[in-house]
């Protein structure tokens, strides 16, 4: 190996190892006070939720006021292409008043299955995607935006 390649691959390691060690704990750049909807890798027909609160100090709320802590607490909507709504089932949700305490800048995140919502949403994926759109008001102690709203695909399977 000639001197040029050995500095070039030598100047390369120590970019790499600068970059990875100027990084912020937990990789990535810090996340921007809000909330995130996907749809959960693990499992398919679930959206998973990820709340990061903007609090200067411990802020405490009820469970049932983040977006899955009650089956109305979130706003969803599953389309299909042809702009027909799938049929959301009416489902009685009373939950208990417990409450969560989060630390300043630590986030929370939670689960819904789309499947308890929507129960043709199966058999609508064996025929195309669905759109499903989705809205959230956030509680004023969370310190983030009033309304939060988004649109997350569910690929068609066979």
């Amino acid at each position: 190996m000639g001197s040029r390649s050995l500095s070039r691959m030598l100047i390369g390691i120590a970019a790499f190892l600068l970059f990875v060690l100027s990084a912020p704990p937990g990789g990535g750049e810090p996340r921007p006070p809000g909330i995130r909807v996907e749809l959960d890798p693990q499992k398919p027909l679930w959206l998973h939720v990820t709340l990061w609160p903007d609090a200067q100090s411990h802020i405490t709320i009820y469970k049932s006021r983040l977006p899955w802590g009650n089956i109305h607490s979130m706003i969803l909507v599953a389309v299909l292409p042809d702009g027909e709504a799938l049929k959301k089932e009416l489902i009685i949700d009373d939950p208990r008043p417990a409450e969560i305490r989060l630390n300043p800048k630590e986030s929370v995140s939670g689960e819904i299955n789309l499947e308890t919502l929507f129960r043709d949403l199966r058999r609508a994926l064996k025929v195309s995607d669905v759109h499903l759109f989705w809205a959230y008001e956030a509680p004023k102690e969370l310190g983030i935006a009033r309304w939060s709203g988004g649109w997350v695909l569910i690929p068609k399977r066979h």
